[in-house]
């Protein structure tokens, strides 16, 4: 990208169409190509399109296709951009993102040796480099969300025309290779959730060991907030793309099933007639007898028997005095009251007081519905603790919320 920002992105608000052009073009353009597409968004105030293909140049916004003679694409870095500009997310595979987790664990072996040594300048590049890795985490997860509800609308559209088995084998591989390794990212006791456990308790001890400095706490808390938002971001992400594409994935897996079976019979059909599906058998009527149907004077002696019937007197069940009604909490009205009590220092202890005719089942809904939309900032305990929930023991680190 240009090293003047200002005069790259006045060109690219002014030339976005032809920047849309021609990232939509995989294979790049030949000279005779580019200019002919230059021609075509030349505007009355350009001088020409000599001037145009110079300044796509000097903005460093097409790049020279390696191997090849006078053929250009669009650079890597613009590119990016338009990616997420366009909603064009490519999918980030999972080594990827194990890469970054094991990134996470080296910075916090070196943060952890800077903390017991007391190196604040050392802590800061550290968290710096963790604070990175987990943003890229964080956004490769949603890129990877975006890019799978891409592929199934477009599988739903049929905008490629492809057959029932060749969507299948897409959406397959999108479910094995993308989806199914993603469980150990926010699967609890997994070996990622352990690293960030371990990473969280490294960010604790560091602000024990610097509580006299406020600066440092503060750069420590906000990389906990950090992990806490891509644990948080990562699960829900998660969560929709199974959500969007688990009923395409059966569908499709059905239809494959049917089309792979017809397709089968065919050839067997084309190779040694009809008869050697052995259809007689397969499909054969098994003889049936009926069970349980009355004949008529049955029927006819059944009615006579009812025709002199006198009801009694009507007969009504009360309901026990001491049931009691079930009571459904709305997450919405929990929430506006948990705004409302802010700061709150311990959510699962606010939900068990707010509760109190609840159950424990109830409040753990409440808990997951605020953890993942919480109403403002979280910070998270440095110690795990017990809870006693309606005679449910549960053990969970404190979660406290604080207005924004």
């Amino acid at each position: 990208m240009s090293r003047e920002p200002a005069a790259f992105f006045k060109f690219a608000g002014k030339r976005f169409a032809l920047l849309a052009d021609l990232f939509y073009s995989e294979k790049g353009f030949s000279d005779g190509e580019l200019f002919a597409l230059l021609k075509n968004h030349r505007e009355e105030d350009d001088t020409s399109v000599d001037h145009l293909f110079k300044r796509l140049q000097e903005l460093l916004i097409i790049d020279a296709v390696p191997g090849e003679t006078a053929r250009w694409e669009l650079s890597h870095p613009v590119r990016s951009l338009l990616r997420f500009l366009l909603r064009e997310q490519r999918l980030t595979s999972v080594e990827v993102l194990h890469g970054y987790l094991r990134a996470l664990e080296t910075s916090r072996s070196d943060l952890l040796s800077c903390i017991k040594e007391g190196n604040r300048n050392g802590v800061f590049n550290a968290v710096s480099e963790l604070s990175e890795t987990v943003e890229r985490l964080r956004q490769d997860s949603s890129d990877n969300c975006s890019a799978v509800l891409r592929e199934c609308m477009n599988s739903k559209a049929q905008k490629d025309y492809l057959s029932p088995l060749a969507r299948f084998e897409k959406v397959n591989r999108l479910w094995n290779r993308y989806l199914m390794p993603m469980k150990d990212l926010i699967s609890v006791g997994k070996s990622v959730d352990t690293q960030l456990d371990g990473l969280e308790s490294t960010f604790a001890a560091g602000i024990v060991r610097f509580d006299r400095h406020p600066g440092m706490v503060d750069i420590l808390r906000g990389a906990v907030a950090r992990i806490l938002r891509m644990r948080r971001d990562t699960s829900r992400d998660f969560n929709n793309s199974i959500t969007e594409i688990l009923p395409l994935y059966e569908s499709l897996k059905a239809d494959s099933e049917l089309a792979r079976g017809a397709s089968i019979a065919l050839q067997r059909i084309d190779r040694a007639g009809i008869r050697s599906l052995n259809l007689e058998e397969r499909l054969s009527v098994c003889h049936w007898r009926p069970n349980g149907l009355m004949c008529q004077k049955d029927v006819r002696a059944l009615l006579y028997r009812l025709s002199g019937y006198i009801p009694g007197a009507t007969v009504s069940a009360a309901p026990p005095e001491n049931l009691e009604q079930a009571v459904y909490r709305s997450s919405l009205e929990v929430v506006e009251a948990l705004r409302e009590s802010l700061p709150v220092e311990d959510l699962m202890e606010w939900l068990d007081e707010y509760c109190e005719a609840g159950s424990a089942s109830e409040v753990l809904r409440l808990y997951g519905s605020i953890y993942l939309e919480p109403p403002g900032s979280v910070f998270r305990g440095v110690e795990q603790k017990s809870y006693m929930i309606k005679g449910v023991t549960m053990k969970s680190y404190p979660l406290g919320l604080v207005a924004e």
